[in-house]
């Protein structure tokens, strides 16, 4: 079979315009003085044309892994992308190291303003059961912080922020003290999901959505709490 390097049915008419784009592309990106794996995915408009030329979005992806700042790289990637493809959108995921935790990142450019989603583990202990027991019954929990942004926003200040709304933060290596001493602050700072959603939702004001799941130790469901500053309540 003959090749036609010349058909080019992504340009084809089409009176439908949808976005459409590539995810899940992993790659490496150094990012300041980290050298980061991440997930990334990029879409834009088809402005009448059949499709995309996802080689394109591709390209411009592996292009800008290079940065000081996600923000910078992601910056570049839609610039590139709109040259030829107008109405890009770009998002990368990432986990962050701070101190023995890695924080799940996702952050997102879309028209000049950033999205980001924050997810960081912690330990709660039960204040229901610290109060009829005395032994708060203690779990790992997540945190779930989401914001709208027009400038970059300090990862990890936010993270520092997402710790402290916990009973307790959780750490790789303890000795047996250390241990106690984890219990024991965490026994003397005991937290629902509610109460946690309650501090993260203090500590950010400019966050819209704001969840907190503990991975319950005692039932055979987790406890969830959520404020999203989006809905009617």
């Amino acid at each position: 079979m003959e090749l036609n390097l010349e058909a080019d049915a992504q340009s084809e008419h089409s009176a439908v315009n949808v976005r459409a784009g590539i995810a899940g592309l992993r790659l490496m990106m150094r990012v300041g003085r980290y050298v980061l794996p991440a997930e990334l995915s990029v879409t834009t408009l088809t402005h009448d044309t059949r499709g995309v030329h996802m080689s394109r979005l591709v390209n411009a992806a592996q292009s800008n892994t290079d940065a000081p700042h996600v923000e910078e790289a992601l910056r570049g990637i839609v610039r590139d992308v709109n040259r030829t493809q107008k109405g890009a959108v770009a998002a990368a995921r990432f986990s962050y190291p701070f101190k023995d935790v890695f924080a799940s990142v996702e952050i997102r450019l879309q028209r000049n303003a950033f999205t980001y989603i924050f997810r960081a583990p912690g330990i709660t202990a039960c204040p229901c059961s610290k109060k009829m027991a005395g032994v708060g019954h203690m779990q790992r929990a997540w945190l779930v912080v989401a914001m709208n942004s027009r400038s970059f926003v300090d990862i990890e200040e936010q993270v520092v922020k997402m710790l402290a709304c916990f009973s307790a933060e959780t750490t790789a290596m303890m000795k047996r003290a250390d241990e106690a001493t984890r219990v024991i602050e965490s026994q003397q700072n005991p937290k629902f999901v509610e109460d946690v959603v309650r501090d993260a939702a203090r500590r950010f004001p400019q966050a819209f959505y704001i969840e907190a799941r503990s991975e319950e130790s005692i039932h055979m469901h987790d406890a969830v709490a959520v404020m999203d500053r989006r809905a009617p309540r």
